[in-house]
Formats: structure tokens, sequence, C-alpha cells
């Protein structure tokens, strides 16, 4: 399992890499948060929910930082979920856009990033955010992922989508073969359900 603390100051390599400053774009901190109001806590969240660390796992990351606090100024995981819905975005545009990924990809596969133990990285959404990270280089005029890499990833993401959407049309065939043959066990007196089946077999 990986450590939080390590991956915290891994995202900063990661991430921080789009060169963006604190002059670049305002930082919103809501008072009540309880995440938002203190400055360490504020950046070890942020630095985990861009490393894909679950919620429950970057509540276990701050418990050293909750030992020192009120109880009423204790960060749960259910303030985690909130500042990362309603603060994190704002304050954290690109990563905000990599978390969403993330997160949206690992409900597709089953991945509890709420109470999970493990991270909510997947590889399709290491391939869509490095495709996300490569287009943001190319309209930026920076090359932090070159051109070559992007286009791969984007290859590599349409080409799952593509297999995954001819697994959605199987289903659904599937489930109109099943759907069919639910009417005609309803409609149709069983005396003639063989000879159905023999047309069907013709």
């Amino acid at each position: 399992m990986t450590d939080l603390a390590e991956m915290s100051h891994a995202s900063d390599d990661l991430l921080d890499a789009g060169g963006a400053t604190g002059d670049d774009f305002a930082i919103h901190l809501e008072p009540r948060c309880r995440v938002c109001r203190n400055d360490v806590v504020r950046r070890k969240v942020n630095d985990l929910l861009a490393a894909g660390a679950t919620y429950a796992g970057i509540h276990r990351a701050v418990a050293e930082d909750n030992a020192g606090v009120d109880k009423a100024d204790r960060v749960t995981v259910d303030s985690i979920r909130r500042h990362a819905a309603r603060h994190y975005p704002v304050q954290n545009v690109a990563k905000a856009t990599y978390r969403e990924i993330l997160e949206q990809r690992a409900k597709e596969n089953g991945i509890d990033f709420v109470d999970g133990v493990a991270t909510a990285i997947t590889p399709m959404a290491f391939y869509e955010t490095l495709m996300v990270k490569g287009y943001q280089s190319l309209v930026s005029g920076r090359e932090d992922v070159d051109a070559n890499t992007a286009m791969n990833a984007a290859a590599k993401l349409q080409a799952i989508l593509d297999t995954r959407q001819g697994d959605a049309d199987i289903a659904g065939l599937r489930l109109q073969v099943r759907q069919l043959a639910d009417a005609v066990r309803s409609t149709v007196p069983q005396s003639m359900w063989a000879d159905i089946l023999a047309k069907l077999e013709d």
C-alpha cells in the first residue's frame, strides 16, 4: 500500500508542473470549512486529493493534525468530501479536473473512493488525465507533456472506450432478447413455444 505522505510530496512534483503560481488565480478560502481554515491541513488535503487518495485515506493522513484541535474543528471524512466538492475545484482548477476524472473512473470500476484504503487511480483515469494534461500543455504553449505522449494516451483511451461501447451494445442486445422471451412467455400459450423455437432455428 502506498504511503499517503509520500503521495502528498510526489503530487507536488507531478501535478504542480503545470506552471501555475499563486498569482495566476485567486484562492477561495471558506472560513466555515474545517479544511480551508487551516493552511497546513488544506495544503495536505488538496495534495492528497490531487494524488488520487480516498477520502478515508486523507482522513487518516490528517489524524495528527486533528489531535491538536477541538472536536468541533476536527477534519472528518464528510468535511473532506464537502471540501472536495465545493472548495477544491475553485482552489485548484486543473487538479480538480484530474480528481473529477479519477472519481468518475473509480465509480465505473466499483472502486470506493470515499471509504477505500487504496487510491482511486485506474488505468482509464491515468490515460484520460494524461490526455487532458497534454491537451492543456498544447493549448497553453507549454511542453510539459509532449504531443506524442498525449496522442498515444488519447488513442489508448479511445480504444478502451470503443471496447467498452461494444460490451454495452452486447449487454443491450441480451437485455432485449430477455425482454422478448419474457413477452412471448407471458402472451403466447405454452403449447406454441416449441413451434416458435423451431422457427427460430430455421
